[in-house]
């Protein structure tokens, strides 16, 4: 059974992430590939190392944040329908609730990617989340609360908004799967603990989206006779895959990446948009055996700045046989 390295993001604070919009009273629950390995980028560039930042991106492969609960963790839901039945329930009753499962517990996942149908008691249902223990509580919950912007120039008027936080269970997290050469892992593990020390998401400055760091292993039922390759992080194909992808044969969904320059080291870059790209998102699957290589882009804005710099996203896949 193949073992694969993760990073868990533990005692995670109230952590609120943008959804590319201008409204706050709505959070993202997830934490996209091509966020984490931009953050991990960004921090690496402020020790003095920009000068090899694509080579930095290129050098690993992340999966996006998926959720753990205690010693439990989950995996996306495949794209599409699942092969799960639930005992002694009809199927157009079930349906419904089957469609809301985004997450499935490791065990449950490792039996559908073999392509088997698995049936399961309704208690195993908990929303978004297709578990195996019945003391299963959740892994965050989401409060909105109301504020007030006040212009920073002290004129005009002050506007009540609201704002959304992700509170943790302090027994779950989030992890991601990391794919690098050993002598990296330590590197990106610092760099980890320094974005958990400054924070993820918004308001880092009032304690948002704090963590700790902590290193493990996952194992993950290898398929022998797979027949799909799916993917746990955001992907955009390189020319040769995209003829060799099948998307009519596909099941997938796009994702909008794009947003603000927040990041950037020049202040005065930071009220500019990227460019954007669609990716396709966690879950997606695709009827190829060969391994996804995925590439990186350049979303630099058109900005006729010297200072201008490179704005890397990383559509390199971490991606799995499964069979359908």
């Amino acid at each position: 059974m193949p073992v694969y390295n993760i990073i868990k993001l533990k005692n995670l604070s109230p952590l609120h992430i943008g959804t590319g919009k201008e409204n706050y009273d709505f959070s993202s629950s997830g934490l996209h590939s091509d966020t984490l390995s931009s953050a991990l980028a960004a921090i690496r560039a402020t020790q003095g190392k920009s000068g090899d930042t694509e080579h930095f991106i290129d050098s690993f492969i992340i999966s996006s944040a998926f959720p753990y609960w205690k010693n439990n963790f989950f995996l996306p839901k495949v794209q599409g329908k699942i092969k799960v039945r639930v005992n002694g329930e009809d199927e157009h009753i079930s349906r419904k609730s089957l469609k809301k499962i985004a997450y499935i517990e490791k065990g449950i996942w490792g039996e559908l990617s073999k392509g088997e149908e698995v049936v399961v008691e309704k208690w195993q249902l908990k929303g978004q989340f297709l578990v195996s223990h019945n003391d299963f509580d959740g892994v965050f919950r989401k409060n909105v609360n109301q504020r007030v912007f006040v212009p920073r120039d002290g004129e005009g008027e002050t506007e009540p908004f609201f704002f959304e936080w992700n509170y943790f269970h302090p027994d779950a997290g989030v992890y991601c799967l990391i794919d690098c050469e050993a002598a990296l892992l330590p590197e990106i593990v610092s760099l980890f603990e320094q974005l958990g020390d400054n924070g993820l998401g918004t308001d880092k400055n009032v304690g948002g989206g704090k963590f700790d760091v902590e290193t493990d292993t996952i194992e993950i039922d290898d398929v022998v006779d797979a027949n799909h390759r799916m993917i746990f992080s955001l992907y955009i194909p390189t020319e040769t895959e995209i003829t060799a992808l099948d998307l009519k044969n596909s099941r997938f969904n796009l994702l909008l990446r794009g947003g603000y320059l927040a990041g950037s080291s020049e202040e005065n870059f930071r009220h500019l948009k990227k460019k954007s790209v669609y990716m396709f998102n966690e879950g997606s699957v695709f009827p190829v055996k060969m391994s996804l290589k995925g590439k990186i882009v350049d979303l630099k804005p058109d900005w006729n700045d010297e200072k201008m710099h490179p704005v890397y996203r990383s559509g390199k896949p971490f991606n799995l046989p499964v069979k359908i």
